[in-house]
């Protein structure tokens, strides 16, 4: 099932598809087992950013020996967005569909990286941006494409990479009572508690708990995406 879903100034119908709504169908518990994963769920809830991871998951889903639903969310605007492109060498055999993206440009980072930005969808080209207008290299972003079941061991990977004493944060373009911030938030906890960390906290950045999916209005649109961002990147 595609579904359009992604924060763009329009209307409710156009920026979300309720993705929480599938999350909070979705069969598996908070507290699965972080080293065998939420491996008997229901169905597959993703929010992809590239060409490429498009083209995997649809094709793992067809090649599969077993059918479960999958319930794809995708901004329409990537479409248009010259950093949302994939080459032919990453469809090309030996390729394959990647749960977590890690940070794409490593070599850019500073030696000591003092925040690890998650997040899912179209919002991580509107970080991407912001990073490089602020020159805030010291901060790593890190894409969860498959929401459900969540890829707990791929997340503990890439927090592997960084300090123990970088924040954690999961940014996201929907309300605070939307997206799927209140699925993914504890179970990063859990991987953080699995890593031995002595503070499992997660910072929330996203926009307020609004009572509709978007506003529909293109200003107030502009200036709550800016205080997501601000929020994003307010640790140093």
């Amino acid at each position: 099932m595609l579904l359009p879903h992604g924060f763009d100034g329009a209307g409710p119908e156009h920026s979300s598809c309720r993705i929480e709504r599938f999350l909070q169908m979705a069969w598996a518990s908070e507290f699965d087992d972080p080293e065998r994963g939420a491996v008997d769920t229901n169905f597959i809830v993703a929010n992809v950013t590239t060409p490429a991871n498009y083209f995997h998951l649809l094709r793992r889903q067809q090649a599969r020996q077993y059918r479960k639903p999958l319930v794809l969310a995708a901004a329409k605007t990537m479409l248009r967005d010259p950093l949302a492109q994939s080459t032919l060498d990453d469809m090309a055999p030996g390729t394959r569909f990647q749960p977590v993206i890690g940070e794409a440009t490593p070599e850019k980072l500073k030696k000591k990286v003092s925040t690890v930005i998650l997040c899912s969808g179209k919002v991580y080209y509107e970080l991407v941006r912001e990073r490089e207008a602020r020159d805030r290299f010291d901060v790593a972003i890190v894409r969860v494409e498959e929401l459900n079941p969540f890829p707990y061991h791929l997340v503990r990977e890439e927090l592997q990479k960084c300090p123990a004493r970088a924040n954690i944060v999961w940014c996201q373009e929907e309300p605070d009572n939307a997206g799927a911030w209140s699925f993914v938030g504890p179970r990063i906890q859990r991987v953080l508690k699995h890593m031995g960390r002595k503070s499992a906290h997660v910072e929330y950045a996203g926009r307020a708990a609004l009572p509709v999916p978007a506003t529909g209005n293109g200003v107030e649109h502009k200036r709550t995406r800016d205080l997501l961002l601000d929020d994003a990147f307010r640790f140093k």
